[in-house]
């Protein structure tokens, strides 16, 4: 019981730790794309529709990495400021890699890493009236959803977006000003939507709106480190049903690909856990925090990585050195809950500003 009570207190402490501060960055590097020839239509009213210069369906999508890609699809922060927060969500919703906040160890933590690279999602996440929009737009998207006779007439993008949108109904700033009347309403409609389609539901609590599945902590357990040992909190989660791994694989798949996925998406294990405790695809542990692994001299920090060595994006990500060519870097990582790549060391959804380590 003194376990449990212990596990806990550290599992809430671990989430009451995650930042949601957006940073916000214009013209703050030298581009990486200066000698891409797209026009990029800008917008002069928040009522222009928006068409971002490349999608996934471009036939040059392919030729760029993901770091260019993303400099591409980015846009300045004052015209994300002269959105309206209708038009400006569509466009966060409609973005490309609004998929890598899956690529987390929570939702939180996602949101943070989009800020940092989509300024129009660092914008749209400081309105206050984004919950009220937020809420019109679910309700219009499920009553769609709703009004079909059977699932194969939804699409992938139908399904994924009402994912994006739920996980933004669990962002602390948009559910805190949710009423018990809407939230009452959004757990109705996504209930009907899940009882006809065999889908995944959102519950309401007293003060938020909360995930039942997946993502839901279903227990606790501890692995230990090597010599000297420690006790490393670990979870079991509750994972994705099976038309959420098909559309996240398809998603990350396509959006990555210099990416090659090796094993499925799952909330049984992420980067951490793969890196630092057992890099198998059967691991059954999530792991939040692997700073144990790096103190004490368990591990050894070194400048020139060779195969074999982790890697650990300072306080994001964790992964394994798979090969060494120069200064080409091959890695495979867990994706949070998406899929398990090995992937160029900067080709993966965790910003390129963050600081990288070396582990022996």
């Amino acid at each position: 019981m003194k376990k449990n009570i212990v596990a806990c207190i550290l599992v809430i402490a671990m989430l009451l730790s995650v930042g949601t501060t957006a940073v916000f960055a214009e013209n703050t590097a030298q581009s990486l794309v200066e000698d891409i020839n797209i026009d990029r239509k800008d917008i002069s009213s928040s009522q222009d529709p928006f068409e971002f210069p490349i999608t996934p369906n471009s036939k040059e999508w392919g030729n760029y990495s993901s770091v260019q890609l993303k400099e591409m699809l980015n846009i300045p922060l004052s015209t994300a400021e002269k959105m309206d927060t209708a038009a400006l969500l569509k466009m966060v919703l409609e973005y490309p890699f609004m998929i890598d906040i899956y690529a987390y160890d929570t939702i939180e933590q996602g949101f943070k890493g989009l800020s940092l690279e989509f300024n129009g999602a660092a914008v749209l996440l400081q309105r206050s009236d984004l919950a009220k929009n937020l809420l019109t737009h679910y309700k219009n998207s499920t009553e769609k959803m709703l009004a079909v006779e059977t699932k194969s007439h939804i699409s992938d993008k139908e399904i994924i977006q009402k994912m994006f949108m739920e996980s933004l109904l669990l962002y602390p700033k948009v559910s805190d000003k949710l009423s018990e009347d809407e939230k009452h309403i959004i757990v109705t409609l996504s209930q009907q939507v899940a009882d006809k389609f065999q889908i995944s539901p959102l519950v309401v609590g007293e003060t938020s709106v909360t995930a039942a599945a997946p993502g839901d902590v279903l227990g606790y357990g501890y692995v230990y480190t090597p010599a000297p040992p420690v006790t490393v909190l670990v979870l079991k989660l509750q994972d994705f049903d099976a038309e959420q791994k098909k559309v996240i694989n398809n998603d990350y798949d396509t959006r990555y690909p210099a990416a090659t996925r090796l094993s499925s998406a799952t909330y049984n294990y992420n980067c951490h856990s793969y890196a630092w405790y057992l890099a198998s695809s059967s691991n059954p542990w999530w792991m939040n925090d692997p700073s144990a692994y790096m103190s004490e001299s368990r591990y050894t920090q070194v400048t020139n990585p060779i195969v074999g060595d982790k890697v650990y994006w300072i306080g994001t990500h964790s992964g394994l050195v798979t090969s060494v060519s120069g200064s080409n870097i091959t890695v495979t990582s867990k994706w949070g809950a998406a899929g398990l790549y090995r992937h160029p060391i900067n080709d993966c959804p965790y910003p390129i500003v963050i600081q990288k380590t070396f582990w022996r």
